[in-house]
């Protein structure tokens, strides 16, 4: 009897850890896959139309814990980039970059395995979906999730608007509802994914579009200054280079509207303006043109505002501010000194020139769909204006991901859409 029990008990250990090795090994190709849909999503020649499939690859896990590392996975793929992007923000130290990037991925796994049901009733898979799409959606998780799969659907139904919207949760919600109804294999979920994968990739690199510097008759100034250092010479050089971009531009007739980079000239300082009106304004106002500038304006609670201030040909003056800024970087609402303000109820519409009005979107704000399903649902304009400081960004890649997410939304609505940006300097 002892050897026997012995026996047993040895195999019964062994098969715990078989049981533990197969476990661990799912989770690790649930997190590559992950990794691979992000990847091939987001990028130079990628197709971010793949993103829609997010919610039926997480809702087609075998368990919560395959879910969450899919979800995980999707995350550091997307921002594969944010660590030395992060890391140029606090000098250099790539392990500030690394836990930002892990953060994103435990938000991102957190938030998207919600649409992950256990339960055999279709209509609690398919309910599943919707929760962990609207979930990351919504403010606060909202703010550490990129690639939504509804920015998929500017490239599947471009022009659709709400009823894309609409689509992007119902499509997978349905899949996920007949699959369990009719209790299809394993082996043919897995087939179907494949197919799906390689539909959406096909379509989304057909109609893969770059984004255009002209809307109308405004155009957004891409430049490569880097940082601004706060010295006085560095803002004074700045703005005499606008200037003279300003002239060149008034070359240009059709020209109407100027659109400057997220906070070019750094923090506003009032003894600035009497050289951005020599330099800048009074030839534009000379030329009929619009001038939109970005720049940080100082708060008395020594906070900030990350502002868009226009300059009318009339005199006239009017801004916007950013309502959600880059969490850490900028926006800290721990620290009462220096923390940049956010606001998702602020009104970010401006008067452009030549008849156009502007949604403003403020560099982090491109990863936010929800911020344009708020201009979407409250708004009067006719295009989309990005304004961007990735001075920080080793490479493009990081800028054009960026990019990929307003591009998709404003797409997704058949908006006009205008980009300014500040790249890091030559």
């Amino acid at each position: 009897m002892s050897t026997y029990s012995i026996g047993s008990r040895t195999l019964f250990i062994d098969a715990q850890h078989s049981q533990g090795a197969v476990a661990i090994s799912m989770a690790l190709l649930a997190f590559l896959l992950g990794v691979g849909l992000g990847w091939a999503g987001w990028g130079e020649g990628r197709a971010p139309a793949l993103a829609a499939m997010l919610p039926l690859v997480v809702a087609l896990s075998r368990t919560r814990a395959q879910a969450f590392m899919v979800a995980a996975g999707y995350s550091v793929g997307v921002l594969r980039e944010v660590p030395a992007f992060i890391s140029s923000w606090f000098d250099g130290d790539l392990r500030i970059g690394a836990g930002a990037l892990l953060a994103y991925a435990l938000i991102g796994g957190v938030t998207w395995c919600l649409g992950f049901s256990r339960s055999p009733k279709p209509w609690r898979g398919a309910l599943a979906v919707c929760i962990g799409w609207t979930v990351a959606l919504l403010p606060p998780v909202t703010i550490g999730i990129a690639g939504h799969p509804v920015i998929a659907w500017g490239t599947l139904a471009p022009g659709w608007g709400w009823v894309g919207v609409a689509l992007s949760v119902a499509v997978p919600a349905a899949l996920v509802y007949l699959l369990r109804a009719y209790r299809t294999a394993a082996r043919y979920q897995a087939a179907l994914l494949v197919a799906l994968a390689a539909l959406l990739a096909t379509v989304g690199l057909l109609r893969d579009e770059s984004h255009s510097s002209y809307a109308g008759s405004a155009v957004g100034v891409t430049t490569q200054w880097g940082k601004t250092s706060g010295k006085i010479d560095d803002v004074l050089d700045r703005v005499s280079s606008m200037g003279a971009m300003a002239k060149t531009l008034a070359a240009e007739s059709r020209v109407t509207t100027v659109l400057w980079p997220e906070s070019i000239v750094g923090e506003y300082n009032p003894a600035l303006y009497p050289v951005l009106n020599i330099e800048l304004l009074k030839p534009a106002r000379a030329s009929g043109q619009t001038h939109i500038v970005g720049m940080d304006l100082p708060l008395k609670d020594k906070r900030f505002e990350n502002a868009a201030v226009a300059f009318y040909p009339d005199g006239r003056s009017s801004r916007v501010v950013a309502r959600q800024p880059a969490p850490v970087s900028l926006w800290r609402p721990w620290d009462p000194v220096g923390s940049f303000t956010a606001d998702w109820q602020g009104v970010n519409v401006l008067a452009l020139g030549g008849g156009l009005r502007g949604a403003v979107i403020f560099c982090y704000e491109e990863y936010l769909p929800a911020l344009y399903l708020i201009n979407e649902a409250r708004d009067d304009f006719e295009v989309y204006v990005a304004m961007t400081n990735t001075w920080a960004a080793e490479s493009e890649l990081a800028s054009l991901i960026q990019t990929k997410h307003s591009l998709g939304m404003a797409r997704l609505f058949g908006r006009p859409y205008l980009k300014a940006e500040n790249r890091p300097a030559l």
